[in-house]
């Protein structure tokens, strides 16, 4: 079942979105389009983080349906406006 705008649930699941995607080459792609281009090499650490952010990112847009297909600038401008600029913790 979605999660609902505007709860607490939302705030944690696009916290965490955003988070995971942060300095990830994969990060500019809209929340459910995530992938992993075959041409690019990464280090063992960033390929294994890489993976994690894609699974996480389709399953927040499935989770998400009212934010899937936005892009990064718009859903951290979306976090801030409605959250504050404090992401949760793990």
């Amino acid at each position: 079942m979605p999660v609902e705008v505007g709860t607490d649930e939302e705030r944690i699941m696009l916290g965490r979105w955003i988070q995971k995607g942060q300095g990830l080459i994969v990060g500019g792609s809209p929340l459910g389009d995530a992938y992993l281009d075959p041409n690019i090499e990464r280090p063992k650490d960033i390929q294994e983080k890489s993976e994690e952010y894609i699974k996480y990112d389709h399953h927040a847009a499935e989770e998400l349906p009212h934010l899937k297909g936005r892009f990064r600038y718009e859903l951290e401008k979306y976090y801030r406006d409605r959250y504050g600029p404090y992401l949760p913790k793990d």
